[in-house]
């Protein structure tokens, strides 16, 4: 999925940045706040929360999982349309949610039993084991136009000869009966076992899209009005196209029936969430951290915190995703295909720097795309790309990169001029201060760096741009919700339309294949693959991670109790929110 960049203001001089450089960390984090509050009051009955959605973008309007692309879009969209599985603290799927999951290695089968047998859609149609199949079998069809269709699906036998249109039935999926179905797989994975990862998890109502062709699902009125029908614990009431979204409770949730009256969703702008919290005029929000300052000592609110599975980084722009293949083709002449060059790039960052001094030590120097949010598979001892410019300058050197005529700035391996473009998308003044030192930092170890179209770019045209590898694009800096599943297969792996580098070889290949194996269920070997992909990626850098990050959400005082803890662990899902005051709670 991809990721809006955390957003918000808090400028600082490029001259203030280049006096505090230190020498970045690649530790693990040490969190700083509290995971859990209970605030003082009596509950009411009833009552409407309101939830600021801090983005720089408005939605597109997609309110269904099998469309939605955007961070921005799933979090409206997940209030209606939820996935078929839950999940621990670990991430591991277990029965907290419609379903679960059971596993036999050596048959390759994988067993889906609905947890109820009394479940109904939020129009009061009965939920079955037909419609998850129904699910599968349309997201075979070549009218399909979502990303969802990953080898999740594609493992599952006879999915593409079904897509393909030379089977009439998906061989590998076997109904048992109205809460059952056993699908059989070319490949089992300890992806399998984690939220988001190798079973498919989406589900949508037969009885509304049997109707419904695929080619016209982004236009229904069933993706994009109060129409949707979902099993999540509300249904939509009222839009305000691509600002807002209102719901009221869906009676037939499964966990029951919320206690709020209604629940609504603004898009609020990262200029205007601290003036906004402090008026009380929003129950919770995940707030940005480069405005810490601004509203850590609000009185009305308490602010709680965890590690985000997110992630920035530097891509590269190496080559095409091939849509008649369904293949990334790395393009062995495009101008980023050298690796010292790259390394170099990595090499000329002092991220440290940023984090503490941009983002108030929040943001965290990460030394993988494996980001220690994911455990054990996080390789802690891995180098990364630390601050190190005399390194970077010996890299360009060694591999032909040299000032020929003098001017400061390096020529190519050929001796011809080298203009490097990067595409960073705009979003609040810390942002652009971070995307200027960046190209202050590389221009002294020699290179030219220069913003494509001259500025930062609207996040939706941003991401546009480098899916579709435009060739004006050589670098971009971005940033990825990692999910639950540490598999990297489908943001780096050689089919994977959301790996924009297009980077491709047969040892990256070889060594995602193994941590996709039946031999990392067991799990000390799963730790060792994923620490050797771990040390090929860093070597290669066809990516370079830059940050993880601590989230901080903002919690309103008549908000009776919240969490941030992962999964069933959680004991502030939507059907135990209460509030103890009609209005927010403003600052004092």
């Amino acid at each position: 999925m991809k990721n809006i960049a955390l957003t918000g203001i808090g400028l600082l001089s490029i001259a203030t940045l280049t006096a505090c450089q230190t020498k970045e960390k690649t530790s693990d984090v040490a969190l700083t706040f509290n995971s859990e509050v209970t605030h003082e009051g009596q509950t009411i009955e009833g009552g409407s929360l309101k939830y600021a959605l801090v983005a720089s973008a408005p939605s597109t309007g997609i309110l269904i999982d099998e469309l939605s692309q955007t961070a921005v879009d799933s979090t409206f969209a997940g209030m209606v349309d939820i996935s078929m599985f839950g999940y621990d603290s670990a991430r591991t799927l277990d029965d907290s949610g419609l379903a679960k999951a059971e596993f036999d290695v050596d048959a390759k089968t994988v067993t889906v039993s609905l947890t109820g047998k009394d479940y109904k859609w939020s129009d009061g149609e009965a939920f079955t084991i037909d419609d998850y199949i129904f699910t599968i079998e349309q997201l075979a069809s070549p009218d399909y136009t979502g990303v969802r269709a990953d080898t999740t699906y594609t493992n599952i036998i006879g999915f593409e000869e079904f897509q393909a249109g030379t089977a009439s039935e998906i061989s590998g999926v076997q109904k048992v009966d109205d809460y059952t179905v056993v699908l059989s797989v070319k490949d089992m994975s300890p992806s399998m076992m984690y939220a988001g990862g190798g079973v498919p998890y989406l589900v949508m109502p037969k009885h509304i899209f049997k109707d419904i062709a695929v080619k016209d699902w982004e236009s229904s009125e069933y993706s994009r009005t109060a129409k949707v029908v979902g099993m999540g614990p509300y249904k939509v009431k009222e839009i305000v196209n691509g600002e807002s979204v209102t719901y009221v409770p869906n009676e037939y949730y499964f966990k029951g029936k919320v206690k709020l009256d209604s629940y609504r969703i603004d898009i609020v702008s990262p200029d205007t969430i601290v003036a906004e919290m402090r008026a009380g005029n929003y129950d919770i929000a995940d707030m940005p951290t480069d405005q810490y300052e601004s509203y850590k000592d609000l009185s009305n609110i308490t602010l709680l915190g965890s590690l985000d599975g997110i992630y920035n980084y530097i891509g590269f722009n190496l080559g095409k995703y091939d849509d008649a293949s369904g293949k990334n083709v790395t393009n062995p002449n495009a101008k980023m295909n050298n690796v010292k060059l790259r390394q170099a790039m990595g090499y000329a960052l002092d991220n440290a720097v940023i984090g503490e001094k941009l983002y108030n030590g929040l943001y965290h120097p990460t030394n993988s795309l494996i980001i220690s949010f994911f455990g054990d598979v996080h390789d802690s001892e891995l180098a990364g790309y630390s601050y190190n410019p005399e390194k970077a300058k010996k890299l360009l050197d060694e591999a032909g990169y040299k000032d020929v005529d003098g001017d400061g700035m390096r020529e190519d391996a050929e001796g011809k001029p080298l203009t490097i473009s990067v595409a960073a998308q705009k979003s609040t003044e810390t942002q652009e201060t971070m995307v200027q030192q960046y190209l202050t930092w590389w221009k002294e170890i020699g290179l030219n760096v220069e913003l494509y179209t001259g500025r930062t770019i609207e996040y939706n045209t941003f991401y546009e741009s480098i899916a579709a590898n435009d060739e004006g694009i050589d670098v971009y800096l971005a940033a990825w919700i990692a999910g639950l599943d540490p598999d990297p297969t489908s943001l780096w792996g050689p089919e994977a339309m959301y790996n924009y580098t297009r980077f491709v070889s047969d040892e990256n290949t070889a060594l995602l294949n193994k941590i996709t194996s039946a031999e990392s269920f067991d799990e000390q070997k799963n730790i060792e693959n994923y620490k050797a992909w771990q040390e090929y990626a860093f070597e290669q850098a066809f990516a370079i991670p830059t940050f993880e990050r601590e989230s901080i959400t903002a919690v309103n005082k008549r908000v009776k109790y919240y969490d941030v803890y992962i999964g069933s662990d959680s004991k502030s899902g939507h059907e135990n929110l209460e509030l103890t005051a009609e209005k927010g709670i403003a600052a004092e």
